[in-house]
């Protein structure tokens, strides 16, 4: 399971950091609709006015190590058909697409739409001028679609020197958070317990079960790498969350900044922990143990809840159910079950954030945004190119871009969709005409809500669980994201690792004095300056 606070790897923050950038929400933002000046004629269900298709070059990642022939693709040339465009795809493995891009961008050769994955590289050429300032292109009445996908706030943050140069996108689902509190469903039944919903229901619970199964581990936890949000984005989050807390983020209230890591209600949750550490509530362990570890607790049964990422209650529920069966003599000879994960979790329930006594909570979600989608400076029509994009948002459109042709590539049935898993050969990858089909291959700038339909097109199992998660209603973001701090860049790590320690040692019976500590030092080994910087950059993006 891998740590995902946040999409943009750290070295690309450390570079979105070190640049001029707008933050979202601030009170007195420049409002993208506001700093419209004059009308583009950009209609957001217009096509091009040309009624020759427009040629829009697209240098396309692929993986080249399966057959794939874009002059048989079915699904781009409807899609070609649907935008009344041409779309003029450079192949490139995936792999090597960041490689491929930099040299393209570097002669000058630059596609008509660019996907950036990286900080760095999308800042980096806005500022050389490289893409096509969209600033006073993106208002409400020329491209409510893109507006519908991309709020206005998030503009903000992804602006460089005060200007639009690309689409935010997120990817996949969408932004948000990915956590669920996992239990034991039987155990919670033979316990005549239900889900708990507040701090105090889910510590009595906890005790309910140790009472019931002594030799079963409450709250399993275990570490993640130096450094990094462990108990955010791992052990603890929920018991964090429970008192509006969650470690390591920043937060902004007034212009004025801090870090929850240094807040009194976390020194209040990191005492609630050590009680329940020494209450034996929590796995021993945790502090040295790896995910797989605690994953083996779990499947032999010694295991009551944990936080867990969305994906794995399947794999995992199916694992406690051939280990149950293997108890009782009923698996199946080859020692096999049949695939689950269309069926309701049988041994696993799932729930959001539990609430603390102020009926609240913190689920700390990553950064609104993790790629851009920027237009070339140098296409012949950028106002034709960001028409497209904007008509390929629209819903029946996405779900083309996404999905494919209805009743080909997907059903609706009962007003539900279904995809097609069947339809094309799994060795040539083309169905029984010949016709290759780039499903999800053709999104020029998808936006951030994730593709339409999604957690319909997911087995049921992990529909749920996303669905769980992404709906979280207590969801959070780092209030420095997009920010500048070079000391943040510098000295984060440190102070992480500091806090990780520190943490540690007072859940498993430190003395409560040493989180006073540790603030002093977070503040005099660089928090302070952190602090400073990321207002002076607040208050140089808020135009305050």
């Amino acid at each position: 399971m891998s740590n995902q606070g946040k999409v943009w790897s750290y070295s690309a923050i450390a570079a979105i950091l070190a640049v001029s950038v707008t933050l979202a929400g601030c009170s007195k933002a420049v409002d993208p609709v506001a700093a419209t000046t004059t009308p583009t004629g950009i209609a957001g269900s217009a096509a091009p006015t040309s009624d020759e298709p427009y040629e829009l070059k697209w240098l396309k990642g692929q993986d080249i190590s399966k057959p794939y022939d874009p002059s048989k693709d079915l699904i781009m040339h409807t899609i070609e058909k649907k935008l009344n465009i041409k779309i003029v795809p450079e192949m490139v493995d995936v792999q090597q697409y960041k490689t491929k891009l930099n040299l393209k961008m570097s002669s000058g050769d630059i596609p008509d739409v660019v996907r950036i994955d990286f900080a760095d590289d999308f800042q980096k050429y806005a500022q050389q001028g490289a893409f096509y300032d969209l600033t006073n292109l993106i208002n409400e009445k020329d491209t409510p679609n893109i507006l519908k996908e991309v709020p206005k706030e998030v503009f903000e943050q992804a602006k460089v020197n005060g200007k639009i140069y690309g689409i935010p996108y997120q990817g996949g689902p969408g932004a948000g958070y990915r956590w669920n509190l996992v239990l034991r469903k039987d155990y919670l039944e033979s316990a005549g317990a239900q889900v708990p919903k507040t701090l105090d229901e889910y510590d009595n619970l906890l005790k309910k079960i140790k009472a019931a199964k002594p030799d079963v581990i409450p709250l399993g936890g275990y570490t993640a790498q130096i450094g990094q949000q462990k108990y955010a984005n791992n052990s603890f989050d929920h018991i964090f969350g429970a008192f509006g807390v969650t470690p390591g983020y920043f937060t902004e209230k007034n212009g004025t900044f801090s870090n929850y890591d240094i807040n009194p209600k976390m020194k209040e949750a990191l005492l609630y922990l050590q009680k329940m550490y020494a209450e034996g509530l929590i796995d021993k362990e945790f502090a040295t143990i790896k995910e797989e570890q605690l994953r083996a607790k779990l499947f032999s049964g010694k295991l009551f809840s944990w936080m867990g990422w969305w994906s794995t209650p399947n794999d995992y529920d199916t694992q406690v159910e051939t280990n149950e069966l293997k108890k009782t003599g009923k698996l199946a000879s080859d020692g096999k079950l049949p695939d689950q994960s269309f069926q309701p979790l049988k041994y696993l329930t799932l729930t959001d954030s539990i609430v603390g006594s102020d009926g609240k909570a913190v689920a700390p979600a990553g950064a609104p945004f993790g790629q851009m989608h920027a237009i070339s400076a140098k296409t012949k029509d950028p106002k034709k190119v960001l028409s497209v994009i904007e008509n390929s948002l629209s819903l029946e459109n996405q779900m083309l871009t996404v999905w494919g042709i209805e009743g080909e590539d997907y059903k609706i049935d009962n007003g539900k969709m279904k995809l097609i898993t069947d339809l094309l050969d799994p060795k040539t990858q083309q169905d029984k005409n010949g016709n290759f089909r780039g499903v999800q291959s053709y999104l020029f700038a998808p936006g951030l809500k994730g593709w339409p339909r999604y957690l319909e097109s997911l087995p049921l199992r992990q529909s749920q669980a996303l669905d769980v998660a992404i709906n979280n209603k207590f969801q959070i973001t780092d209030a420095s994201n997009y920010l500048d701090s070079p000391t943040k860049i510098a000295k984060l790590v440190e102070l992480n690792t500091m806090r990780d320690s520190v943490f540690t040692q007072i859940i498993m019976g430190a003395d409560g004095k040493k989180f006073d500590e540790f603030v002093e030092k977070w503040k005099s080994q660089g928090g302070t300056q952190i602090l400073s910087e990321l207002e002076a950059s607040f208050k140089k993006k808020s135009g305050k």
